[in-house]
């Protein structure tokens, strides 16, 4: 039974087979407000069944057990046979709506309590369920809903911003920059053809020379030697303008694309951040905290810090919901220079104790316009007054609306702000951009033969809801694709495991919700489509972004219906920015929502703006008028 059910259970019946006297035990008196209480029977070969009254205060347990029937309030349990326990009808699970007629254990209704000795008497007319996973047994009236989080028992809601003061604040060494002769001599006229090749505007700052290689970036060997083994020729812009400032040791808010390499922008200057530090013990706190706003993104951060830090001898340990707390509180115990968490988690560990921020220096928010879109603000507001104040704040998106602007202003003080690119949020140029009009029956079998024309290559497919990704995963793998699924409704361990098949080329397919937009970083996914059009144009550059990482080209495929007319002008207007063609069909429906946004259709149109429904009168004057009729005689 659930733990809430046995917590609030007043009365326990059991009858044994070999005797039809019951007792009654209590495991505490009802309060005023109803209570269920279970109402088992042990008959035949064992078998049990649940029942939920509804009883009030009144409800006792005589001194031998048994309710002696006398009092006022008093309940008298109805008897039925073993014949009719086995035979009554069971209740269906799933039904929305369930009688009391059928109600299990009672086949008199005379044995209802009434209203007036003190019990809430059941309503006739319908019975709801709750499908929460639970058996046919556990029955919950409208009077007993599933418990929800209270604001008491909202994440860091124990946690008090911390003051500190001066004396308590040990210096920290935080400008490690090292100019490269060759980044000396760049000249104002190589600045201005930079800054206006690449779009690049410097927000409340100097401007800052590039450096155009990573060898000039001055990195540890270790590091350098790394970069020449994978073939690394030159830092991405983000980075090559990033990079200066975050080893100065300044804050800075970093706007780009996605795919542009932001994670290694605020990494490896974290790495040499943390190696002229002292060595963190034992129970003390990270040097390095990143905050991310899924599992994926934070899993992602983790294992490229993994990758660079293992070089230096860096530790570094990821924390987000979905894993066990037990596991990873013992990962922090054993010190990690870099933590990579969720606001929400982070927040559990640190009411209870298990990591404290004493000791970092150096916070980095990822993804920061995503984690304000998913409700974070408050959770990150209280994270960061756990935090020394004289720390150095990095923050990364790829659109700058408001609430970012406020969030950066109260806690980045004085920084500087680069923009690779526009303001707005823009599709990466290297992505070839193809919209499909068709029906919703079509999308199936359009998509089949896309991924009959792109064989040994990855593929990922959004779609919209949980449900669909498990739909169209299973028509795929009947057709003998190598296909899984991955939203929110797996377990941790499943979707670890899926993304490591994709990764590893043993699944090429991976059908995926909005989970996968933000933080899946496969170099070499080919094909990206867009099974469902997202709800905005955001969403969809995210989308799209997950192929031509690290500066190659990629192809993505969206299939668009009659349903989606109204997200077609932001759609072209994404298209148009990213120097793609428009087909005429795509046209054709964007006029057509245009012409039903101006004029207004009747099916599209709510009833106050239609013509008001004037029925043809068969009778009285205006009738008679309109057939000839004058005369009431001739009438």
């Amino acid at each position: 039974m659930l733990r809430g059910l046995l917590k609030h259970a007043a009365v326990l019946r059991l009858r044994n087979s070999c005797s039809s006297v019951p007792f009654v035990v209590g495991f505490r008196h009802c309060c005023s407000s109803l209570r269920p209480i279970t109402h088992q029977n042990l008959a035949g070969r064992g078998q049990r069944k649940t029942h939920l009254l509804c009883l009030s205060r009144s409800v006792s347990a005589g001194s031998n057990g048994q309710d002696d029937g006398t009092r006022k309030g008093s309940f008298q349990y109805p008897e039925y046979s073993d014949s009719e326990y086995h035979n009554e009808k069971r209740p269906r699970r799933l039904s929305k709506f369930h009688s009391s007629d059928t109600f299990e254990g009672f086949t008199d209704r005379s044995s209802f309590p009434r209203r007036q000795h003190g019990f809430q008497r059941f309503q006739s007319s319908r019975r709801q369920y709750y499908d929460d996973g639970l058996s046919e047994d556990d029955y919950y009236t409208d009077a007993f809903r599933p418990r929800t989080r209270s604001a008491r028992e909202e994440p860091g809601f124990k946690l008090r911003h911390k003051e500190w003061s001066s004396s308590q604040l040990d210096p920290v060494e935080k400008n490690f920059y090292v100019e490269h002769d060759s980044v000396a001599q760049l000249s104002e006229a190589e600045l201005d053809e930079f800054y206006s090749k690449h779009n690049v505007t410097i927000s409340q700052g100097d401007r800052i020379k590039p450096i155009l290689d990573f060898h000039h970036a001055n990195f540890p060997e270790p590091i350098n030697r790394h970069m020449e083994k994978i073939a690394w020729a030159k830092p991405t812009h983000i980075q090559s303008l990033g990079w200066p400032l975050a080893l100065s040791g300044k804050n800075m808010v970093g706007i780009a694309q996605t795919g542009s390499g932001k994670t290694l922008g605020f990494i490896l200057p974290a790495l040499v951040h943390i190696k002229h530090q002292r060595q963190v013990m034992r129970g003390e706190g990270p040097v390095v905290l990143v905050l991310a706003p899924t599992r994926e993104l934070a899993q992602q951060i983790k294992s490229v810090a993994r990758e660079y830090g293992r070089l230096l001898g860096v530790r570094s340990c990821s924390v987000f919901g979905g894993q066990s707390k037990l596991i990873q509180a013992r990962h922090l115990s054993e010190g990690p220079e870099i933590v990579v968490a969720t606001p929400g988690r982070l927040l559990d560990f640190l009411e209870t104790d298990v990591i404290n921020l004493d000791r970092t220096t150096y916070t980095v928010l990822d993804e920061a316009d995503r984690m304000l879109d998913m409700g974070f603000e408050p959770q990150i507001r209280k994270v960061l007054g756990q935090i020394r104040p004289d720390r150095q704040m990095l923050m990364w998106s790829a659109t700058w609306p408001r609430e970012i602007q406020q969030l950066a202003h109260d806690f980045l003080g004085d920084f500087t702000q680069i923009n690779v690119g526009s303001g707005e949020l823009v599709a990466n140029p290297n992505i070839q951009q193809i919209v499909k009009v068709c029906e919703r029956k079509e999308k199936l079998s359009l998509l089949v033969n896309e991924l009959d024309g792109e064989e040994d290559q990855k593929t990922l497919i959004f779609v919209q809801t949980k449900s669909q990704a498990d739909i169209v995963t299973h028509k795929l793998r009947r057709l003998r694709f190598r296909a899984l699924a991955l939203h929110g409704d797996k377990s941790q361990m499943v979707r670890d495991k899926t993304l490591h098949s994709f990764r590893s080329g043993a699944t090429e397919i991976l059908v995926a919700t909005d989970v996968a937009s933000r933080g899946l970083d496969v170099d070499d996914i080919k094909l990206v489509v867009n099974f469902d059009y997202p709800n905005t144009a955001d969403d969809y550059i995210h989308r799209i972004g997950r192929t031509a990482r690290a500066s190659k080209t990629g192809r993505a495929v969206s299939f668009i219906t009659d349903d989606d007319a109204g997200k077609v002008p932001d759609l072209i207007k994404v298209l148009k920015e990213a120097g793609q063609t428009v087909s005429s069909e795509l046209e054709v429906l964007s006029r057509l929502q245009a012409k039903i946004k101006s004029k207004g259709n009747a099916r599209f149109k709510s009833g106050f703006h239609r013509k008001p429904y004037q029925p043809r009168h068969y009778g009285g004057k205006e009738h008679r008028r309109r057939e000839g009729y004058h005369d009431w005689e001739s009438w």
